[in-house]
């Protein structure tokens, strides 16, 4: 069964008027090769620019247009200040179990199928460990070139090795898998 539904009249029609976008800015003419142009520097670290507004704005008579995203929060309150920008970042060090003063690290077993396939490789896995001896991340810092072999020294990291508290670090450790 169709069920017919009849349309309603137009009331009143209104013009739509079509305004042309304002002209494209001209483009600067090219400069020559042999003039010097100034280079940019660009920071290492983005810069971010945190603007926080308070959630009562009753006294606010007027608005005031602000770039970015805003906070809103209860009570005004300072940005947090951007990172250092001259600290470099922490670099990994050799991961020594004979130094490690305690804990227990066995080394990854060979996977069957890598045995079967005669997969050989070194893998190289990075890690990091917090004072109370607990693993914060692991992951692999350059492959073998087989996964299975990659997955097997994580997985050993991860789940086998027992870490004493102590001194937190930022650690990497090559594993060889290596057919006899």
């Amino acid at each position: 069964m169709v069920i017919h539904k009849p349309l309603s009249e137009m009331v009143e029609s209104v013009p739509v008027i079509f305004t042309p976008p304002d002209e494209p800015p001209k483009a600067e003419p090219e400069a020559k090769p042999d003039e010097e142009q100034p280079q940019e520097t660009q920071a290492d670290t983005p810069q971010v620019v945190t603007v926080v507004a308070v959630a009562d704005s009753s006294s606010v008579a007027f608005s005031v247009p602000v770039q970015g995203a805003v906070a809103v929060a209860q009570e005004a309150r300072m940005a947090t200040p951007p990172p250092p920008v001259d600290q470099a970042p922490a670099r990994a060090v050799q991961f020594n179990p004979n130094a490690a003063g305690g804990g227990s690290f066995p080394d990854p077993r060979y996977p069957s199928i890598a045995l079967r396939n005669k997969y050989q490789g070194t893998v190289i896995i990075e890690f990091s460990v917090d004072e109370s001896g607990r693993l914060i991340s692991v992951k692999v810092q350059k492959s073998s070139g087989f996964p299975v072999l990659d997955e097997e020294a994580m997985e050993t990291v991860k789940n086998r090795w027992r870490f004493a508290p102590g001194k937190p670090g930022y650690f990497f450790k090559p594993f060889t898998f290596q057919l006899q």
